[in-house]
């Protein structure tokens, strides 16, 4: 026979000796209780410091009033309306 087919039946026959020995070693190994470890998955990545939020406006508040002439409210430091132009009362 020629070198090629030997060292090809030597691999056919390792390879059947091997899933052999898997088998039964997989069974001896189910009927004597070792426990299957099962695949573990990586961890999980660890959450990083919570984004910063920008800072909160200042709310400003000013004291308005209602102008006479078209119902607009407006500021009590404004001279006149800015819709209609009236002075405020």
């Amino acid at each position: 026979m020629g070198l090629l087919l030997k060292i090809a039946l030597f691999g056919v026959a390792l390879y059947g000796v091997w899933k052999t020995f898997r088998y039964w070693k997989g069974m001896f190994d189910r009927f004597t209780g070792r426990p299957e470890v099962p695949p573990q998955r990586p961890p999980a990545p660890q959450p990083g410091p919570p984004p910063v939020a920008p800072p909160a406006r200042k709310v400003v508040v000013e004291d308005t009033v209602q102008c006479a002439g078209c119902g607009a409210y407006i500021s009590t430091a404004a001279e006149k309306c800015g819709h209609c132009g009236r002075p405020r009362p």
